[in-house]
């Protein structure tokens, strides 16, 4: 009798060590492409709606009064939930005269928010600028 009551107990946990390791591999998801595609789904950077632009015009009497040979110019700032750039500030820059009129033009630009888990969500973004 206590051999059949030991049997019933092996048998009753070799059951039992199956179904866990049976709910374990059935909890698994081994297709990675599906996890990499919900994720991009769900995350993605700040995408541009109106994009920065600067040009010649925006620019030439501030070059023309100095010895203007290049150099660049970073720039950082937040996009908000709704796309729209907050606090800029210039973090480096060859050319004191240029930083107001690279803020406006920075003010100016707008963007589809950063995502996260699909959700708008505030990022901070730096903006290096060349000038040749």
């Amino acid at each position: 009798m206590i051999l059949d009551n030991l049997k019933n107990k092996e048998k009753l946990m070799k059951h039992l060590i199956f179904l866990m390791v049976m709910g374990s591999l059935t909890a698994q998801n081994f297709n990675d492409s599906e996890i990499y595609t919900s994720y991009d789904l769900k995350s993605q950077y700040p995408k541009e709606k109106v994009p920065f632009e600067l040009s010649y015009y925006d620019i030439q009497k501030k070059i023309h009064d100095v010895n203007f040979e290049g150099g660049k110019i970073s720039v950082e700032f937040e996009i908000n939930e709704s796309g729209e750039v907050e606090n800029p500030v210039i973090v480096d820059t060859f050319n004191l005269s240029l930083n107001d009129v690279i803020l406006d033009k920075v003010r100016q630009s707008k963007y589809y928010p950063a995502l996260q888990n699909g959700r708008p969500v505030k990022v901070k973004y730096t903006l290096p600028i060349t000038f040749k």
